[in-house]
């Protein structure tokens, strides 16, 4: 049977390929004091202020990076261990839940998932295909992490009643 869904991870160096522009301007505005004078011309603050801003947004960005590749890591290397859980059955108690921003409830043999379909993750959370797998009724084998307390779907496949 082919997967409805599954994750796809692949944590790299490629993580931090977004923040080598930034370094760039961050050392341009430290070597060039042209290019630092013309953005403070429109900002209207000191030299010192404008390289402590952007050096601090710099290192949160680069922290957020890191800390994203490191669960990214972890959750992969979970997978490859074989440390997830797997339910087996049909979807019970679907619900959409429009106030908590699209938040879709149901469960499957008593074990509950949840999850957002505007946000985009690497665990499942069916912005392609709103409906069509996901209803009251579908029989699904679903392998999953609990994360947070949370159970986060990594692989759907959909069984034939």
């Amino acid at each position: 049977m082919t997967p409805y869904f599954e994750i796809s991870l692949k944590p790299s160096i490629d993580y931090f390929l977004w923040l080598l522009p930034v370094l760039f301007l961050l050392v341009a505005f430290v070597r060039l004091p042209a290019i630092t004078d013309l953005v403070l011309s429109t900002v209207k603050i000191s030299r010192n202020w404008l390289l402590s801003i952007f050096g601090v947004i710099f290192f949160i960005a680069l922290f957020s990076t890191y800390s994203e590749l490191e669960q990214d890591l972890g959750v992969k290397s979970q997978i490859d261990a074989g440390e997830f859980s797997l339910v087996s059955g049909c979807i019970q108690n679907y619900r959409l839940d429009e106030v908590k921003g699209h938040t879709a409830t149901f469960e499957v043999q008593e074990v509950e998932f949840s999850y957002n379909n505007y946000t985009r993750t690497p665990f499942f959370y069916e912005k392609e295909l709103p409906g069509k797998v996901i209803k009251n009724g579908n029989c699904l084998e679903i392998s999953y992490l609990t994360i947070s307390k949370e159970n986060k779907i990594i692989k759907i496949v959909q069984l034939t009643k």
